[in-house]
C-alpha cells in the first residue's frame, strides 16, 4: 500500500423529468435508496438514518465478488434541495478514501437538475476515475428507478 494520497473533486450532473420532491424522496426513503444506490451490484447491508447527524453505512458489491463498505453520516439536509454527507470507503483490504459529498436539486424545465459534487482524498486501491464511473452508474440507476416508479 502506498503512502501517497490523491485529492480530487468530481462533479456529475443529471436532468430527470421528475420534480425535486420526487428525486429527494428517492434519497429520503431507505428502501428506495437500497434499490438504486448500488449500481454495479447489490446492497448487502444498510444503516440509513436520514437526518442531519444521522448514520449512513452500507456494504455493497457484486453478488459473489468483492464487497465494499462505506460508513459516514449526514452533515446537512434541506428537503427537496440539498443533501450533504461525509464518510470513508473501505475496500481492497483497507480504508481507500474519505469523502464529502453534496447532492443539490434544482427545479429545471419541469423536472430536476441534480448536481453531485464529490470531494475526496484517495489513499490506495481506489482512484478518482473509479469513483467517477461509480457515480455515473449510480445516477443512471437512479434515473431508471424513478422511471419504474412513475410507470
Amino acid at each position: 500500500m502506498t503512502k501517497e494520497t490523491v485529492h480530487a473533486t468530481i462533479v456529475v450532473e443529471r436532468d430527470y423529468p421528475f420534480s425535486p420532491e420526487r428525486v429527494f424522496a428517492a434519497y429520503a426513503n431507505a428502501d428506495a435508496y437500497r434499490q438504486w444506490h448500488a449500481a454495479s451490484g447489490v446492497t448487502h447491508e444498510l444503516t440509513y438514518e436520514f437526518r442531519a447527524g444521522g448514520r449512513l453505512a452500507t456494504t455493497f458489491g457484486s453478488k459473489d465478488g468483492p464487497k465494499f463498505h462505506s460508513e459516514g453520516h449526514f452533515e446537512d439536509i434541506v428537503p427537496n434541495e440539498r443533501i450533504v454527507s461525509a464518510g470513508s470507503m473501505h475496500g481492497f483490504g483497507h480504508r481507500s478514501s474519505s469523502t464529502l459529498c453534496t447532492v443539490e436539486l434544482r427545479a429545471h424545465n419541469g423536472g430536476t437538475h441534480l448536481t453531485l459534487t464529490d470531494q475526496s482524498v484517495y489513499y490506495a486501491g481506489e482512484t478518482p476515475q473509479m469513483r467517477n464511473e461509480g457515480w455515473n452508474g449510480i445516477l443512471d440507476t437512479l434515473g431508471s428507478f424513478l422511471q419504474r416508479k412513475a410507470a
